[in-house]
């Protein structure tokens, strides 16, 4: 097959809200890298697709051996644990069997904000009603558990080297992204000098964007999804937001405000955590003033 040239894949796994969105066509603007079609094919979670195999995965990319590097894709349902634990297995499998390299790239965020825009997304797309996510105080468990750094690290460091991982913060893109994404050319060897021109933009900002009504949920989960899965990934999301405009009712002015009672749950549940990702992984939590 013509894409069997891809020897080295660039994959940003998370943390969902954390700027990968932004991280993504950053990094996309580099000539040294090819951008996927889609910038979150989900392939290593999506049954229907891994089925395809990874031919299938390897043509999503335009790649061209004489002056790409890296093939880039950000799938943040790379670090969804404990719910996606077999996005890294299959990933690791894959490393092993076709032979080819991967390097990932893992940001995080004070969790108290990322958790505050993963709710405003989440009242912007419903997704707790329409996936019935279990809810305490008020807040997705989910969001809870995405923000357990150091369980979705683990995970990787179990797996890969751990110079082939690279864990980045949130403040550093938005005050200094030039450095940051010169971190991220040392790490993967790529031509440090250049700049992007798009350096300033922000992407996928959940703050100002439309809500849907309570219609969306069943039907983008009994009619729009299933449709959508059979297309090609590239044109998935676009399909998907296509439609969600006619169920849009009003603009989200205000991000999510948590109550002092909801912040002390989160930090009970994240505190293990917390002070494993400073202990282990050398995080300094202290810059995000958490009471734990």
């Amino acid at each position: 097959m013509a894409n069997r040239e891809i020897d080295n894949f660039l994959l940003i796994v998370g943390a969902m809200k954390c700027g990968t969105t932004s991280l993504f066509h950053y990094l996309a603007k580099h000539p040294q890298i090819s951008a996927c079609k889609a910038k979150e094919p989900n392939f290593f979670i999506k049954n229907n697709l891994y089925e395809k195999g990874f031919d299938f995965y390897e043509n999503l990319w335009e790649y061209n051996k004489t002056k790409h590097k890296f093939a880039l894709e950000a799938s943040t349902s790379y670090s969804k644990l404990p719910h996606k634990a077999h996005a890294v297995e299959r990933i690791y499998e894959a490393k092993a069997k076709h032979k080819v390299n991967f390097k990932f790239i893992y940001i995080i965020r004070n969790p108290i904000d990322r958790i505050i825009s993963h709710c405003t997304h989440d009242l912007q797309e419903r997704w707790s009603v329409k996936n019935k996510q279990l809810i305490v105080h008020g807040i997705p468990y989910r969001a809870i558990e995405i923000s357990k750094y150091a369980m979705q690290l683990e995970a990787y460091y179990k797996r890969f080297p751990h110079e082939d991982i690279l864990l980045l913060n949130f403040d550093d893109l938005k005050t200094r992204p030039k450095e940051l994404l010169n971190q991220i050319y040392e790490f993967t060897g790529i031509d440090s000098n250049f700049e992007s021109s798009s350096i300033a933009k922000q992407h996928n900002r959940s703050k100002e964007k439309m809500m849907t009504n309570s219609l969306w949920p069943k039907v983008d989960k009994f009619l729009v999804s299933p449709i959508v899965n059979y297309l090609p990934p590239a044109k998935r999301r676009k399909t998907v937001n296509t439609v969600r405009k006619y169920f849009e009712t009003e603009k989200i002015i205000q991000k999510v405000e948590l109550s002092e009672l909801q912040i002390d749950y989160i930090l009970q549940e994240l505190k293990d955590d917390l002070l494993k990702l400073e202990k282990e992984y050398g995080v300094d939590i202290s810059k995000w003033r958490l009471e734990i």
